[in-house]
């Protein structure tokens, strides 16, 4: 009946605005909580898959080299059963084998270190983004609680 004659309008119109500026921050609250947890998720799902290229790659890496020793290795073995057969001619031809499978091998092992290092790096990059990302989000979250405080002492 107060409110009719304008003694206490102000107070209920106080009173509702600031019940819905609660209710706003605790929407903005609960979004950001859920967006920090979405981003969480991703980024755990994107380092293990990763690991796991990173894993695969090794293991072909490995089968390479060795398929590339074996032949090395059985190179080795024809040649010197040739040698004892054709001994002047073999000699050139030796060299030239060994000579390109050793640079071949060292170009297979540079590959190897640049794609491992390349990975690395990219590991590194999306933790760093994760990093970033929640704590801008938290900043965000302090900010938004520091103005409910505010609204509240207002």
């Amino acid at each position: 009946m107060d409110c009719l004659f304008g003694r206490g309008c102000w107070k209920v119109l106080e009173g509702v605005v600031g019940v819905f500026a609660i209710a706003v921050f605790v929407l903005v609250v609960v979004v950001l909580v859920l967006v920090i947890i979405v981003i969480v998720v991703v980024v755990r799902v994107v380092v293990v898959v990763v690991v796991l290229v990173l894993l695969v790659v090794a293991v072909l890496v490995v089968v390479v080299v060795v398929l590339i020793l074996v032949v090395v290795v059985l190179l080795v073995v024809v040649l010197v059963v040739v040698v004892v057969v054709v001994d002047v001619v073999i000699d050139v031809v030796v060299v030239v084998v060994v000579v390109v499978l050793v640079v071949v091998l060292f170009l297979v092992v540079v590959l190897v270190v640049v794609i491992v290092v390349v990975l690395v790096l990219v590991v590194v990059l999306l933790v760093l983004v994760f990093v970033v990302v929640v704590v801008v989000l938290v900043a965000v979250l302090v900010v938004a609680v520091l103005f409910l405080l505010l609204l509240l002492l207002w």
